[in-house]
C-alpha cells in the first residue's frame, strides 16, 4: 500500500504495540487510548515512507530508528497537562513536612545546616518543580525570621519527554500560564522578558535541575536520597504490577523518615511493609520507616 494510506490497526497489532511500550517504558496503553497510538504512528509512517504499522514495528524492534524518534513517539502517547500549584493539598503537605523536618533539625543539630531534597517525578514542562522550589524558598525565609536560620534545598525534576524537559529547563512561560499565581509571587519569582513571556528567576532556577529518564531506570541515573518524592498522575500509565515496581524504585531513593506523595486513586494498596500510610485526608502520602 502507499505510505500515506494507513489502515485501521488490527487487534493483534495493537497487542504487539502494547507489549512493546510495556517492555521498553513500563507504560500500559489501554484500548481507550488506541486512537492516540494510531495517530502518533501515522506521522512516523509518513515521515519514514514505510508501508504500515508492521514495518514501523519491525524497525523499532531491530533498533533501526533513533533514540530521539522513539522518545518523540512516547512523548505523543503521554499527557503533559500541568500548571502551577496544580495539586495544592499535596504541595502544602510537602511544605509542612519540610518545615517540621527543618525545625527538628535545628533542635537536634543546632550547628549544622539543614538540607532538604525533593524529587518531582513526571515533571512535564516544569511548573510542578518551580512551584515546589518557590514554596521552599518562601519556607526558608519564614524559618529565618522565626528561627534565625535558613534551609538549603534543591528540587529535581525527571520526565521521559525530551520536548517537555526543554521547556522546563528554559523556564519560560506565557502570562496566561501564570494567571493562577498571586501578583506578588510573579513579581518576586519571575522576570518579564517581553509582553507575554516571563522567565523563572535565576534564584529559583539555581535550586532546580532536570533529568530525562524513565522511572524504571532512575536507579542508574539518580544516586542521591530524597526527603520528599512528589509523584502525581504518573502511575495512571501503569498496570498494578508495574505500579508496585515503580513504588519500590521510588522507595529506594527515600531517606529514612522521608515521604512519598502520590495522586489520589493512583494505587489501591502499597505492597511494602516499610512504607507507612500517613493519616491525611487531603492527600495520599507514605512515610518511609525503613533504614538507610
Amino acid at each position: 500500500m502507499a505510505y500515506f494510506d494507513v489502515p485501521d490497526m488490527e487487534p493483534q497489532e495493537f497487542s504487539l504495540w502494547q507489549s512493546l511500550l510495556d517492555e521498553r517504558t513500563g507504560l500500559w496503553l489501554p484500548e481507550s487510548r488506541k486512537i492516540f497510538l494510531t495517530a502518533a504512528l501515522v506521522r512516523y509512517i509518513k515521515d519514514k515512507k514505510l508501508s504500515g504499522y508492521k514495518a514501523l514495528y519491525s524497525k523499532l524492534k531491530k533498533g533501526d530508528l533513533t533514540v530521539l524518534d522513539w522518545a518523540s513517539l512516547v512523548d505523543t502517547l503521554t499527557v503533559h497537562e500541568t500548571c502551577y500549584y496544580r495539586e495544592k493539598n499535596a504541595i502544602q503537605f510537602a511544605v509542612d513536612y519540610c518545615k517540621s523536618k527543618a525545625i527538628d533539625g535545628f533542635k537536634l543539630q543546632p550547628d549544622e545546616p539543614q538540607h532538604i531534597q525533593i524529587w518531582s517525578v513526571g515533571c512535564s514542562t516544569g511548573e510542578e518543580v518551580y512551584t515546589l522550589a518557590i514554596e521552599m524558598d518562601k519556607l526558608s525565609y519564614s524559618l529565618e525570621e522565626s528561627h534565625g536560620k535558613k534551609i538549603y534545598f534543591g528540587v529535581t525534576g525527571v520526565d521521559i519527554s525530551y520536548p517537555s524537559l526543554n521547556v522546563a529547563s528554559e523556564g519560560r512561560y506565557s502570562s496566561k500560564q501564570l494567571d493562577s499565581l498571586p501578583d506578588a509571587v510573579v513579581r518576586c519569582y519571575f522576570d518579564k522578558l517581553e509582553d507575554d513571556v516571563y522567565q523563572v528567576s535565576d534564584n529559583i532556577k539555581r535550586r532546580t535541575c532536570f533529568i530525562q529518564g524513565n522511572v524504571f531506570d532512575m536507579g542508574k541515573k539518580i544516586k542521591q536520597k530524597f526527603d520528599v518524592i512528589f509523584c502525581q498522575n504518573v502511575l495512571i500509565y501503569f498496570r498494578n504490577e508495574r505500579k508496585q515496581q515503580v513504588v519500590k524504585q521510588l522507595k529506594e531513593r527515600l531517606k529514612p523518615g522521608g515521604v512519598l506523595i502520590l495522586g489520589h486513586g493512583e494505587v489501591t494498596s502499597i505492597e511494602a511493609d516499610d512504607l507507612k500510610k500517613v493519616d491525611n485526608k487531603l492527600c495520599l502520602a507514605y512515610e518511609y520507616v525503613g533504614k538507610a
